[in-house]
Protein backbone atom coordinates (compact mmCIF):
# COMPACT_ATOMS: atom_id res chain seq x y z
CA UNK A 1 0.00 0.00 0.00
CA UNK A 2 3.05 2.24 1.04
CA UNK A 3 4.49 1.74 -2.07
CA UNK A 4 0.95 2.20 -4.33
CA UNK A 5 0.74 5.55 -2.23
CA UNK A 6 4.38 6.90 -3.09
CA UNK A 7 4.12 5.81 -6.66
CA UNK A 8 1.18 8.21 -7.17
CA UNK A 9 2.46 10.93 -5.31
CA UNK A 10 5.61 11.10 -7.25
CA UNK A 11 3.51 10.91 -10.69
CA UNK A 12 1.35 13.43 -9.21
CA UNK A 13 4.39 16.17 -8.81
CA UNK A 14 6.13 14.83 -11.71
CA UNK A 15 3.08 15.74 -13.58
CA UNK A 16 2.94 19.50 -11.50
CA UNK A 17 6.63 20.17 -12.34
CA UNK A 18 7.05 19.27 -15.66
CA UNK A 19 7.03 22.66 -17.27
CA UNK A 20 9.79 22.95 -15.20
CA UNK A 21 11.85 19.90 -17.03
CA UNK A 22 15.14 21.68 -19.27
CA UNK A 23 16.01 19.54 -21.78
CA UNK A 24 19.97 19.28 -20.60
CA UNK A 25 19.85 16.00 -19.32
CA UNK A 26 18.44 12.83 -19.28
CA UNK A 27 14.59 12.78 -18.07
CA UNK A 28 15.17 9.47 -15.78
CA UNK A 29 17.66 11.90 -13.74
CA UNK A 30 14.43 14.33 -13.21
CA UNK A 31 11.93 11.70 -12.45
CA UNK A 32 14.80 9.92 -10.10
CA UNK A 33 15.26 13.19 -8.35
CA UNK A 34 11.62 13.61 -7.58
CA UNK A 35 11.33 10.15 -5.93
CA UNK A 36 14.29 10.13 -4.39
CA UNK A 37 12.77 13.35 -2.42
CA UNK A 38 9.60 12.34 -2.19
CA UNK A 39 10.60 8.94 -0.91
CA UNK A 40 13.00 10.47 1.61
CA UNK A 41 10.04 13.03 2.79
CA UNK A 42 7.79 10.30 3.07
CA UNK A 43 9.93 8.47 5.61
CA UNK A 44 11.14 11.74 7.58
CA UNK A 45 7.47 12.23 8.93
CA UNK A 46 7.35 11.48 12.26
CA UNK A 47 5.11 8.92 14.21
CA UNK A 48 4.52 7.73 10.71
CA UNK A 49 4.01 3.73 10.36
CA UNK A 50 4.88 1.84 7.12
CA UNK A 51 4.88 -1.56 6.24
CA UNK A 52 7.99 -3.55 4.92
CA UNK A 53 7.04 -4.20 1.49
CA UNK A 54 8.56 -7.07 1.89
CA UNK A 55 5.65 -8.67 3.78
CA UNK A 56 3.44 -8.18 1.87
CA UNK A 57 4.13 -11.36 -0.50
CA UNK A 58 0.76 -13.16 -1.23
CA UNK A 59 -0.20 -16.07 0.55
CA UNK A 60 -1.06 -19.53 -0.66
CA UNK A 61 2.09 -18.84 -2.70
CA UNK A 62 4.45 -22.53 -3.57
CA UNK A 63 7.28 -22.77 -1.06
CA UNK A 64 10.87 -21.98 -2.56
CA UNK A 65 13.53 -24.44 -2.83
CA UNK A 66 16.25 -23.86 0.21
CA UNK A 67 18.27 -21.75 -2.35
CA UNK A 68 15.87 -18.97 -3.31
CA UNK A 69 14.64 -18.97 0.38
CA UNK A 70 18.78 -18.22 1.49
CA UNK A 71 18.64 -16.06 -0.97
CA UNK A 72 15.50 -13.96 0.13
CA UNK A 73 17.57 -13.82 3.66
CA UNK A 74 20.45 -12.60 2.80
CA UNK A 75 18.96 -9.95 0.99
CA UNK A 76 16.41 -8.99 3.81
CA UNK A 77 19.78 -9.28 6.11
CA UNK A 78 21.48 -6.45 3.54
CA UNK A 79 18.50 -4.69 3.29
CA UNK A 80 18.93 -4.20 6.80
CA UNK A 81 22.18 -3.06 6.81
CA UNK A 82 21.72 -0.48 4.50
CA UNK A 83 18.83 1.07 6.17
CA UNK A 84 21.10 1.58 8.79
CA UNK A 85 23.49 3.54 6.61
CA UNK A 86 23.48 7.09 6.59
CA UNK A 87 20.50 8.53 4.10
CA UNK A 88 22.66 10.16 1.97
CA UNK A 89 25.28 6.98 1.59
CA UNK A 90 22.04 4.77 1.90
CA UNK A 91 20.15 6.85 -1.40
CA UNK A 92 23.80 6.49 -3.36
CA UNK A 93 23.81 2.88 -3.14
CA UNK A 94 19.87 2.33 -3.66
CA UNK A 95 20.43 4.50 -6.83
CA UNK A 96 23.68 2.80 -7.98
CA UNK A 97 23.69 -0.90 -7.15
CA UNK A 98 19.37 -1.37 -7.15
CA UNK A 99 18.31 0.88 -9.76
CA UNK A 100 21.88 0.79 -12.29
CA UNK A 101 22.20 4.54 -12.67
CA UNK A 102 25.54 5.67 -13.07
CA UNK A 103 27.66 7.95 -10.93
CA UNK A 104 26.92 10.77 -12.46
CA UNK A 105 23.48 10.39 -13.02
CA UNK A 106 23.72 9.73 -9.11
CA UNK A 107 25.40 13.37 -8.69
CA UNK A 108 23.16 15.13 -10.69
CA UNK A 109 19.85 13.65 -8.82
CA UNK A 110 21.23 14.28 -5.81
CA UNK A 111 22.68 17.57 -6.75
CA UNK A 112 26.17 16.71 -5.47
CA UNK A 113 29.52 16.51 -7.08
CA UNK A 114 30.79 13.33 -8.90
CA UNK A 115 34.11 12.62 -6.46
CA UNK A 116 30.85 13.26 -3.53
CA UNK A 117 28.67 10.20 -4.92
CA UNK A 118 32.18 7.98 -5.71
CA UNK A 119 33.52 8.84 -2.15
CA UNK A 120 29.59 8.00 -0.55
CA UNK A 121 29.86 4.53 -2.45
CA UNK A 122 33.10 3.79 -1.21
CA UNK A 123 31.52 4.79 2.73
CA UNK A 124 29.10 3.08 2.96
CA UNK A 125 29.86 -0.46 1.18
CA UNK A 126 32.87 0.31 3.44
CA UNK A 127 30.77 0.34 5.98
CA UNK A 128 28.45 -2.37 4.97
CA UNK A 129 31.26 -5.00 5.15
CA UNK A 130 32.03 -4.15 8.35
CA UNK A 131 28.63 -4.69 9.64
CA UNK A 132 28.05 -7.95 7.71
CA UNK A 133 31.49 -9.08 8.86
CA UNK A 134 30.62 -8.16 12.67
CA UNK A 135 27.49 -9.93 12.05
CA UNK A 136 28.84 -13.24 11.07
CA UNK A 137 31.48 -13.03 13.80
CA UNK A 138 28.74 -12.78 16.35
CA UNK A 139 27.40 -15.41 14.71
CA UNK A 140 30.10 -18.09 14.91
Amino acid sequence: MVAADLTQDIFLKLIKSIYHYRFTGKFINFLFTIAVNTCNDYYKKPLQSYEDVDSLQKSGSEPEPIDGVIQNEEAKAIKKKIDNLPDFQKDTIILYYYHDIKAKDIAKIMGVSLPTVKSRLKQGKDKLKKMLSEEDYFER
